[in-house]
């Protein structure tokens, strides 16, 4: 079954969890729930779109350095990931911080302020399935990092 799946079809498929995942997060803002990102919430959705962006142009070319690309966006969605759920709860004032403060200047925040301002703190715990949302994205970003790396040893195995 492994084999079957071409390099194009599994950066493929990252594209798609990757615009998935992100419409998850516009429905886990403005569902029933009403939770509001915080500065870091925000920077990963950055990383995502960033993923699904490089892992679509992967698709349509299939050339290991959009593979290489969507595996180091996925390194720095880790490494964000990681420092929310081990240092997330005793950043209560995100939006006086200063990643509070770059994340609200961007452009993006300006153009886009209903998915790209961050209006939540990073202490705030929201859980779905029973584990809180940064750890979720934690493990989404491994399982990305996971198909890239799998995807990279079978395109250099098969040049």
């Amino acid at each position: 079954m492994i084999q079957k799946l071409t390099p194009r079809f599994v950066m493929g498929s990252i594209a798609v969890f990757a615009f998935a995942l992100l419409a998850y997060a516009w429905m886990l803002q403005y569902g029933p729930e009403r939770q509001q990102p915080c500065p870091l919430c925000v920077l990963q959705r950055y990383v995502y779109l960033l993923i699904g962006i490089a892992a679509l142009i992967g698709a349509a070319h299939q050339h290991i350095a959009y593979a290489v690309t969507t595996i180091t966006f996925a390194i720095v969605g880790i490494a964000l990931a990681l420092w929310q759920v081990l240092k997330g709860s005793e950043m209560t004032s995100c939006q006086r911080d200063p990643i509070g403060q770059f994340v609200n200047s961007l452009p993006t925040a300006e153009l886009f302020p209903e998915y790209f301002f961050a209006s939540g703190g990073c202490a705030d715990k929201y859980f779905t399935l029973g584990l809180p949302v940064p750890v979720w994205s934690l493990v989404c970003f491994v399982l990305i990092g996971v198909a890239c790396g799998v995807t990279i040893y079978k395109i250099l195995r098969t040049s």
